[in-house]
């Protein structure tokens, strides 16, 4: 006897869609690793086309972290899909906080419908996303995404211990109320080590801020720019680290990542500077912000630096032979910085070096291709009389573009220019090793020249000048500077 048939007759196949419906939901709303909405599908061909008919049915979503990642994604875009267009929930159950990441990747870009967030297990948190007026038409209401690398022993615990007392972070979303505008929500993550790259979808984060914990975690530049592969829209990026060294690079470890969104970038307190720079292409950056990276003692070359055949161009030492306390560190950010610039061509506006330093050679390349830069402070720095010269007017033959069409009467073969033709701000804090007469002279030719070419509407010239705590720039230099720059100078 067929066993269709007398299922075809029972009780609960009289029942109306609309009743069956209300039975499915009550179902598939207590917390369950069975796929509830899909196992009710399987039974027959009618509860399969009322479940896969029936957004509401699908409005829970919860993930575990004992299943594999991959279905956990699957099942989390497959949920988001069947629910529209109506607000869903999601439920994780993780026993290690780094798996929160990962469970919540897929989820974020539908974050619009999102209702109510719970996580349980390693952490316990319930954020209901209906008590704040969010702006809903965004896909990712996260504006922006904390980092924090501890380590497993970081912090001195067994790597066991998931208290909540252990936690940098309690909250993982936290809202912020501004006076005008509509709330902005941060996420704040405390975790071992940054998420897989094979354990991520991509997340449609604008700003990413990761810190190290402490000198017991070590940069793993492999995993970062694999873990940056998965934030494709990225405006804004922070990485600060300890100034030490990671395992060496092997040849064909490091992938080039594509943010062609990132506008401003700040790297601090790591050895990986190069690393990371020579492997970000960022075509729109404006911004970048060096800080603490110098180190005085010798780095060790990667191996995927050493086997390159033929070396990158400026790889060898600097011709100039200037005095430097960090020249290990000085060559790592200089061949950085030249591979950003030739790969991305970014329109780089401001350059901020605070205890980042570079070898002579290497801010000459970068003087002359940074065409549009408006503002540049270093700070710190053991660079030369040389390099102080290079923004002085100097003459070059046979340039067609800005201030190359300035050209003297007695000089109708040769014209004028100026590197960094944008510069309008700059500052010079704590550069102990460039006199003060290398200032004014440099400064007052360039303004000189700037002042004129912006008059006849040819350039742009200096509206700021900030000479701070330079040991070798005295009360009458600032006198003689300021004769020439007036009120644009400040000097301490």
């Amino acid at each position: 006897m067929s066993s269709a048939r007398p299922f075809r007759n029972t009780p609960i196949c009289r029942l109306p869609p609309e009743l069956l419906i209300e039975i499915f939901v009550s179902c598939s709303d207590d917390p369950s690793d069975e796929l509830t909405p899909v196992v009710l599908g399987q039974v027959c061909r009618h509860w399969k086309e009322i479940t896969y008919l029936s957004p509401r049915i699908w409005q829970h979503i919860y993930l575990y972290e004992h299943h594999p990642t991959s279905i956990s994604h699957e099942q989390a875009v497959w949920w988001v899909y069947k629910s529209a267009p109506l607000p869903f929930d999601v439920r994780i159950e993780v026993q290690t906080i780094d798996m929160i990441l990962p469970l919540l990747s897929p989820i974020l870009s539908h974050m619009g419908r999102l209702q109510k967030c719970t996580i349980a297990g390693a952490h316990q948190e319930v954020f209901d996303l209906t008590n704040y007026d969010f702006d809903r038409t965004r896909g990712c209401l996260v504006d922006e995404l904390n980092v924090l690398v501890r380590g497993v022993s970081a912090l001195g615990l067994n790597a066991e211990s998931d208290s909540p007392d252990d936690r940098p972070y309690p909250n993982i979303f936290r809202v912020n109320k501004p006076s005008d505008g509509p709330p902005e929500l941060s996420m704040h993550l405390s975790v071992y080590a940054l998420p897989l790259m094979a354990a991520m979808k991509p997340i449609p984060i604008t700003s990413l801020c990761i810190t190290e914990f402490s000198l017991d975690v070590t940069t793993d530049v492999v995993r970062m720019l694999n873990f940056l592969s998965c934030t494709p829209w990225l405006e804004t990026l922070h990485f600060t680290g300890w100034p030490q060294e990671g395992e060496p690079i092997l040849p064909g470890h490091l992938r080039l990542v594509c943010l062609p969104r990132l506008r401003l970038l700040l790297l601090r307190s790591t050895c990986s500077v190069r690393a990371i720079l020579e492997h970000i292409d960022a075509p729109a950056l404006e911004e970048l912000y060096l800080e603490h990276t110098n180190v005085d003692f010798e780095l060790r070359t990667d191996p995927y630096v050493a086997e390159q055949t033929p070396p990158e161009e400026g790889e060898s030492d600097d011709e100039a032979h200037d005095f430097s306390q960090s020249p290990w560190s000085d060559h790592a950010t200089g061949m950085g910085l030249r591979a950003l610039l030739k790969r991305s061509r970014p329109p780089l506006q401001v350059l901020h070096m605070d205890y980042a330093d570079m070898r002579t050679k290497d801010f000459r390349w970068c003087f002359e291709r940074l065409e549009r830069l408006r503002e540049f402070r270093i700070v710190g720095s053991d660079m030369s009389d040389r390099v102080i010269g290079m923004l002085a007017p100097y003459r070059r033959r046979w340039l067609a573009f800005g201030l190359a069409h300035l050209k003297e009467a007695d000089d109708p073969r040769g014209s004028w220019a100026v590197r960094l033709p944008s510069l309008t701000k700059l500052a010079i804090w704590h550069c102990q090793r460039v006199t003060g007469e290398a200032l004014v002279q440099a400064l007052q030719e360039r303004v000189r020249f700037t002042d004129w070419a912006a008059e006849e509407g040819r350039g742009d010239t200096m509206e700021s000048v900030a000479i701070v705590g330079c040991s070798e720039f005295l009360i009458e230099h600032g006198q003689e500077l300021s004769q020439t720059l007036g009120d644009r100078l400040s000097v301490t």
